[in-house]
């Protein structure tokens, strides 16, 4: 399964907590943005963490769920190499 997660957290502590928690499945690909390529189990997890570390009344967590199709027709512009580089995907 691959996510893209795009977060606003407003404070440094709880942010710092849940950057841990993505970069462990994933990479950053931008400050507050991640790539995960993760097992259906693993987004349970990720989900109940992220929501124990941030603020339901002050931050902001989106998750993009990426089929095949979205995959095939996104690339990279600059240097940032991408999780989702499996020639796999492009055939």
């Amino acid at each position: 399964m691959y996510l893209l997660v795009v977060y606003d957290i407003t404070d440094d502590k709880r942010r710092r907590k849940c950057e841990k928690v993505l970069s462990s499945y994933g990479s950053r690909v931008n400050y507050s943005v991640f790539e995960l390529e993760i097992k259906q189990k693993d987004l349970k997890k990720i989900r109940e963490l992220l929501e124990e570390y941030s603020s339901k009344e002050e931050d902001h967590i989106r998750f993009y769920i990426l089929n095949r199709e979205v995959l095939i027709k996104s690339f990279v512009l600059h240097r940032n190499r991408r999780v989702f580089e499996d020639e796999e995907l492009y055939f």
